[in-house]
């Protein structure tokens, strides 16, 4: 069987993905770890064995003020993403929100009675709002993690200091010495015969397919970043293969870099960028639009002033501040979206082509992918921006409205810049490249 094998299912996972789907290479997606979401029709060890489930079809995910706490505690939301457990004013337990969703329930965090600063277990929670695991804590740092099946029964446990897992079967426990022998024993009872593996990790993925020796039969996508010397795996691979047979790069210097250090390497080596990103062109409309769940958003006012004729929506999924509301009525350009729902965060995504990434905190609701795919050009300021994403980053007030001026007193001016975008770490490839290079 052809797999791929992915260590988490992240966000380059989820762009690596998609792109192979929309070049037409669909094959089983099969994750090392779980993290509370997988993609439909996925395999994981801890999902396989424990039953726990998040695709199902009417799950909300668990609201934060759903989490159970004993009598006389209370929660309070406090800010984009996060709330606060309290016992008599004292915080005992912090809960953390998915990045997806409204005050959905990620994780939890509870405190030691002694320290409340110190965290003694995080209990977590998938995105049908299930408890599937908890993490323990000492002094020293995170030493286990016990996964349960939906009636709480403890199903597995990872070690985390010795790294080996026990999995307890109806009356039998079965010990492995490490996450490759466990993801091997799950291929086994999952019969997955795997014959050609595509991965996007030097870690266990790697292991696994040396594991399972079935030759070089190995493809590595690299979507990390890469220092002036490639990392030991890729190094040994590229020396003397014994796993991959081709690593395909996502950036064209990356490309440049090891082909120049390996010039003898068997292990082909490759381009491609994502693909089928975006859902729409941009149309070159004068319309910026902002979702925060903060009024802090540097220089909002300067825009205003400098350039009254891009028309500005602010969103927030709460109501608005004062200060917003007061700026709204000093400037016809700024229109204000309280308590913002999906459907309307849709149209405005979908008639405004600039997103303004300058609110300082949380970027709600991966806002920043989301503009991407509608192919808005995306203009931000070093101190706020997100790492890994695909943005204009300029160093203050002045240099982002001498930019926005530039694209919206010319059309070509705004495709050049967002050109720039969008091809900074290479051209864009099509279909016929992934076909070609993947030989599909």
């Amino acid at each position: 069987m052809q797999v791929n094998i992915f260590d988490r299912y992240n966000k380059p996972t989820k762009k690596l993905i998609h792109s192979l789907t929309t070049a037409g290479n669909e094959r089983k997606n099969l994750f090392v770890h779980y993290d509370g979401e997988l993609p439909k029709e996925s395999l994981n060890p801890f999902t396989y064995f424990t039953g726990v489930d998040d695709d199902l079809e009417d799950h909300n995910g668990l609201f934060f003020n759903q989490i159970k706490v004993p009598e006389f505690y209370a929660i309070r939301h406090i800010d984009g993403g996060s709330a606060n457990i309290e016992y008599f004013k004292n915080v005992v337990g912090k809960i953390h929100y998915r990045a997806e969703g409204y005050r959905l329930v990620d994780t939890v965090d509870w405190y030691s009675a002694e320290n409340h600063q110190s965290v003694v277990k995080k209990d977590r929670y998938n995105l049908a709002g299930q408890h599937y695991a908890t993490t323990y804590f000492s002094s020293k740092g995170a030493y286990q993690t016990d996964y349960y099946n939906v009636t709480g029964k403890l199903i597995i446990r990872e070690d985390l200091v010795h790294r080996s897992l026990r999995l307890y079967n109806q009356k039998t426990v079965y010990h492995f010495d490490n996450l490759t022998q466990f993801f091997v024993y799950f291929l086994k009872m999952a019969k997955i015969k795997v014959s050609d593996i595509y991965i996007n990790s030097l870690s266990f993925p790697l292991f696994i397919s040396r594991k399972l020796e079935i030759g070089q039969a190995t493809t590595l996508f690299w979507q990390e970043a890469l220092g002036q010397e490639v990392p030991g795996n890729m190094m040994h691979e590229l020396e003397d293969p014994k796993t991959l047979k081709q690593i395909i790069f996502m950036s064209e210097s990356q490309l440049d870099q090891v082909e120049q250090q390996y010039p003898k390497t068997s292990v082909a080596l490759n381009y491609l960028s994502p693909i089928g990103e975006f859902t729409r062109a941009n149309r070159f409309r004068m319309r910026g639009f902002i979702l925060t769940n903060s009024d802090n958003i540097h220089g909002l006012r300067d825009v205003l002033m400098t350039l009254p004729e891009l028309k500005i929506t602010v969103a927030a999924y709460t109501n608005m501040s004062t200060k917003l509301l007061h700026m709204a009525e000093e400037f016809n350009n700024l229109t204000l979206v309280p308590s913002i729902n999906e459907e309307t965060l849709n149209q405005e995504l979908e008639q405004s082509d600039i997103y303004l990434d300058i609110n300082y905190g949380v970027k709600v609701d991966h806002i920043l992918d989301r503009a991407y795919q509608q192919h808005m050009i995306i203009f931000s300021y070093k101190e706020v921006t997100q790492k890994d994403t695909n943005t204009l980053i300029f160093d203050d007030t002045r240099d982002l409205c001498n930019n926005l001026s530039y694209i919206l007193t010319d059309r070509t001016n705004w495709q050049r810049l967002l050109t720039k975008m969008v091809e900074k770490d290479g051209h864009l490839s099509t279909i016929l490249d992934y076909q070609s290079v993947l030989d599909l």
